[in-house]
């Protein structure tokens, strides 16, 4: 306890909320796991509330609206993630361009959103952890077998429950929320929990996972924007115009080596095409002579 109460004194004004929301997340999770660990089954007394035994299905997975805000809503992350995307590439196509954004604001939000939704809970977690999701468990009128969140082994091989990705992709929204103005920016961050977590909870009514792979969506993703936060936007570590130049090198270097590859690419057509002119007037000379 000591030891945090001294980094907290010491952090910067810019990034002790986000420290104290790194700690606050790890002990959520901690809390959790333990509670879920003891008592499984509440993930199966939650989902349930969402099932109908008649029809043996989710009712709201069927419902045309709930999906229309279901694809909303995944479209709102990708939007925001956009204006970050376009600097990047149009700094990689003209090098000598100053970026649109600052380079640290844009490999801040990109990486966040590949490291969290994407590379985290989609293809690690979601590829490997092989928990079923609740509208394939026996109590949903599924085959599986019902897991606990921190059981990785079950009959699902891929795409499977544990974490939600879509949860994921919205709890993200805390990225951009961070770079609001300081006035605003708790009432920012708030919105984008309660974003993630609506999300999530659509998620648990459709039957397609359970509340603990939404938590722990939520958890991991805003430790993995928090770190990076730190690591980019840290007043003490930021340097824009040093980053900058590096991404302009590395554009240089891939302008380079994709000239070098077409003129390679080049002489090995020319080369083709000079064996194939004379093939062909080899033919032709064997068949004027028949």
């Amino acid at each position: 306890m000591r030891w945090i109460l001294r980094v907290l004194r010491e952090a910067k004004p810019v990034s002790r909320g986000w420290l104290l929301a790194s700690i606050a997340s790890g002990l959520a999770a901690l809390a959790l796991g333990i509670l879920f660990a003891a008592y499984p089954h509440l993930d199966i007394q939650i989902a349930a509330w969402f099932f109908d035994p008649d029809a043996a299905k989710f009712p709201m997975a069927s419902t045309y609206e709930w999906n229309l805000v279901r694809q909303i809503a995944n479209c709102l992350s990708f939007l925001l993630l956009l204006p970050a995307l376009f600097a990047l590439l149009r700094k990689l196509a003209f090098p000598g361009t100053p970026m649109l954004i600052a380079p640290s604001v844009a490999i801040f939000l990109l990486g966040s959103f590949l490291l969290a939704p994407g590379l985290t809970s989609n293809l690690v977690l979601k590829e490997n952890w092989g928990r079923p999701r609740p509208n394939h468990v026996q109590q949903f009128a599924g085959a599986a077998e019902f897991q606990p969140w921190w059981r990785p082994s079950g009959a699902c091989e891929r795409n499977c429950s544990f974490v939600s990705g879509e949860a994921s992709q919205a709890f993200w929204m805390v990225a951009p929320a961070s770079l609001t103005p300081p006035q605003v920016r708790p009432v920012a961050l708030g919105a984008a929990v309660v974003f993630g977590a609506s999300v999530g909870g659509l998620r648990i009514a459709f039957g397609r996972h359970f509340v603990t792979d939404v938590l722990f969506a939520g958890v991991l993703t805003v430790l993995i924007v928090a770190m990076l936060y730190r690591l980019l936007l840290n007043p003490v570590r930021r340097n824009d115009a040093r980053l900058e130049r590096a991404i302009e090198r590395t554009s240089i270097a891939l302008h380079n080596g994709t000239g070098a590859l077409l003129a390679r690419l080049g002489t090995a057509l020319a080369h083709a095409g000079g064996a194939l002119r004379q093939t062909g007037q080899h033919l032709h000379k064997r068949i004027a002579c028949l």
